[in-house]
């Protein structure tokens, strides 16, 4: 007998039913349940997310700059693994390198990849697996496998010279048409010795392995030194430099002195128009207004503006004609004239001309020498009402001071078109043209491009010669 089941008074207690008794077990069983998961979900130790995996982005690899394998976990790292093509062609991976860490606080690590350069495969595919320390998936851990495929590509660009001017001048221009092979060429320019860059065209045509540029001596570079530039998607780099003759130039300097009627009148009148008009009265510090600070707006919206090219254009043919914008006119002043301004024996500012003043009679008609797209039509300050007119193979021609202009932005205009009237708008007192012409943004001689001889050895020519050679060299 149970005297567990007597109360104090004698009477007696019934056993509690089975039923309960399985209940409250099953009850505790699915707490103890519960907590389980629980703990397994939200603790560290059983975290489920695999390590992540980064391989440096290329497509294409040139072995000199090693590929980079980093590997994060949002617990710890326990293992890793590299393994790489093996360059026999057979698909094989080889180990690079593993390791298994002891400690259980490496959340990253970071490994470079190199081969040597005997490395010659046309592609290799580097894979990477790493295991981290979680005791999920039954304390094996998350596993994590990337593959990244790269082209190998050792070789530089082959750039070879076809044909280019002889002789450039300080302020002229010259051409140059060479030939890049490369099967996956990225980038070609041709930069100077000052840093200046010029973008070629392709040659003849749009799939072609021959490019074709101008370039320009900038008339305030010290010397002039060009070298052609091709770099492929890997990163290899080859430089050519053109070798070609340099002719100096001497630029005249020319001592202006400002008069009070010029300094109180259009003067004035441009400097008002420039937000440091109001910080100063004194008529000279207006001057220095237009012609530094004005001027400087001025020219880059001139700069921005001829510096583009077509790079998805072929040129095939550049027929010029020499440009005579102005007939029957005469040459008030020339291009590269160093002009210092002077006001009662002191130096107020100085400039550089960097065009042709030509006058012939008052809002003569102006004629566009060449075929070209209008590319600007606006009123710069110093410039005045200005007309840039696109000829392609990044050249462009600059008409300002004008009294009216009769063509828009967009407008194709044929050889020989009247485009606008000569004028006094601008920084001017008597009515002329200002006649620029530019390459890629560098301001030229205007003379070179209105002799016919100097414009046929050093850009006819060059075209002709360079279209002989190629049909010889594809025969």
């Amino acid at each position: 007998m149970n005297f567990s089941s007597f109360r104090f008074d004698g009477s007696f207690i019934p056993d509690p039913p089975k039923e309960k008794k399985k209940i409250g077990r099953k009850i505790l069983v699915v707490l103890l349940g519960v907590w389980f998961i629980s703990y397994v979900f939200f603790s560290n130790a059983f975290e489920s997310q695999p390590p992540k995996v980064e391989i440096s982005k290329v497509e294409y690899w040139n072995l000199r700059n090693p590929l980079t394998v980093k590997i994060t976990d949002n617990k710890s790292i326990k293992s890793y693994k590299i393994s790489i093509d093996n360059s026999n062609g057979d698909g094989q991976l080889v180990e690079y390198a593993s390791a298994v860490f002891k400690q259980d606080n490496i959340n990253e690590f970071e490994i470079n990849v190199t081969l040597n350069s005997g490395f010659r495969n046309n592609y290799t595919v580097i894979a990477v697996d790493a295991t981290d320390n979680s005791n999920w998936n039954f304390w094996k851990g998350n596993s994590v496998s990337v593959k990244e495929t790269v082209i190998v590509d050792i070789k530089k660009p082959v750039v070879s010279i076809v044909s280019n001017s002889y002789t450039i001048r300080r302020g002229g221009f010259a051409t140059v048409i060479f030939r890049v092979d490369d099967e996956s060429l990225d980038e070609v320019y041709i930069e100077t010795s000052s840093g200046r860059k010029f973008i070629p065209q392709h040659f003849e045509k749009q799939d072609s392995k021959y490019y074709i540029s101008l370039l320009a001596w900038h008339i305030n570079d010290p010397s002039f030194k060009g070298n052609i530039i091709a770099k492929d998607l890997a990163g290899n780099i080859s430089y050519m430099p053109i070798n070609i003759i340099l002719k100096e130039k001497t630029y005249k300097v020319s001592n202006i002195t400002l008069q009070d009627s010029f300094l109180t009148g259009k003067v004035a009148e441009l400097a008002s128009q420039h937000p440091k008009f109001n910080l100063t009265e004194i008529p000279t510090e207006h001057f220095k207004i237009i012609n530094e600070d004005i001027r400087a707006e001025n020219e880059k919206i001139i700069f921005n503006t001829t510096s583009k090219i077509d790079k998805q254009k072929a040129i095939e043919e550049l027929p010029l004609s020499p440009f005579l914008p102005l007939k029957a006119s005469a040459n008030v002043a020339t291009f590269g004239d160093h002009r210092k301004y002077y006001y009662q024996d002191s130096l107020i500012s100085e400039a550089k001309h960097l065009g042709l003043d030509l006058a012939s009679v008052k809002m003569a008609p102006i004629v566009l020498s060449n075929y070209g797209e209008v590319v600007l039509k606006d009123d710069l300050g110093v410039y005045g009402n200005v007309v840039i007119v696109s000829h392609g193979l990044g050249l462009y021609t600059l008409y300002s001071h004008c009294s009216s202009i009769r063509v828009n932005v967009g407008d194709i205009i044929d050889k020989g078109s009247v485009i606008a009237n000569t004028g006094v708008t601008g920084l001017v007192l008597g009515d002329h043209l200002h006649f620029g012409m530019y390459v890629q943004g560098v301001p030229v001689r205007p003379e070179d491009f209105m002799d016919k001889a100097w414009v046929k050895s050093n850009l006819t020519d060059v075209i002709a010669n360079a279209k002989q050679l190629i049909a010889r060299q594809q025969k």
